[in-house]
């Protein structure tokens, strides 16, 4: 009999895939290519799940290759990211309508000009940003309703995560200067910024696979966010996994 096509859920982190490997019943554990994988059901349904190290580089080659092998039915990234805009908090989960990268064009005295660019087929361009398949992101926002987020301590306060759509970013840079985050803001306006989802979301567009980005705020965005980074990122990695979690079960 054939298999059924499984989810694949891909992190950059092995803290971001953590809870998600957890969630796995009948978890088993695999190789391919030299990558480690997890493979189970969530919720009934089959799915991989694996690190794809960090930056567009690894990202887009562990999505490329697991899509090549797996033909997975949809594609999810999980994980975390700066927080670009105030209105997200540590542990709020975005849930990306526009997943850009926001070093792809020219860097120019008044910043960046974003253009497409020519991609691996002849005549054909590509773009420099990429909006989730359009049933995974209705499925999304319906599972919003019946999610439960666990509550989550930072800096002594304690509250409850939300989970809402927005505009991911994301490039090589881990941490960008206040001319960048100005430029970014005027011309872009994002609420996270990361390093991988824009590559494995061109991936996906490329290959025809269903994606959506899940990415919970950890840090602020800044020019240095390594220790505040160290301090945060498990608490995002950790939201942001429970809440795919809950997606993925809801998957039909």
């Amino acid at each position: 009999m054939k298999r059924a096509a499984p989810t694949l859920i891909l992190g950059a982190m092995p803290s971001e895939i953590r809870t998600i490997q957890g969630a796995l019943r009948g978890r088993r554990s695999g190789t391919y290519a030299g990558f480690p994988y997890d493979s189970g059901t969530i919720g009934g349904r089959p799915a991989i799940v694996a690190v794809t190290g960090v930056g567009v580089t690894n990202g887009a080659m562990v999505a490329a290759l697991f899509i090549n092998e797996f033909r997975p039915r949809e594609l999810i990234v999980s994980g975390t990211g700066s927080r670009f805009n105030p209105r997200v908090r540590t542990g709020d989960t975005v849930i990306s309508l526009k997943t850009i990268h926001h070093g792809a064009g020219s860097l120019t005295a008044q910043g960046m000009v974003y253009r497409k660019v020519r991609g691996p087929l002849p005549g054909q361009m590509t773009s420099w940003f990429f909006r989730p398949d359009p049933a995974l992101l209705t499925r999304a926002r319906a599972a919003i309703k019946t999610y439960e987020p666990e509550d989550v301590v930072v800096d002594g306060e304690r509250y409850t995560p939300r989970v809402f759509t927005g505009v991911v970013t994301a490039s090589d840079l881990f941490g960008v200067s206040d001319e960048k985050i100005a430029d970014m803001q005027a011309k872009l306006a994002p609420d996270i910024m990361e390093m991988e989802s824009a590559a494995i979301a061109q991936v996906c567009t490329q290959f025809g696979v269903p994606h959506i980005v899940f990415r919970a705020g950890s840090n602020r965005t800044q020019s240095n966010p390594g220790n505040d980074y160290r301090r945060l990122g498990q608490i995002a990695a950790a939201a942001a996994a429970r809440w795919t979690v809950h997606f993925a079960g809801s998957l039909p």
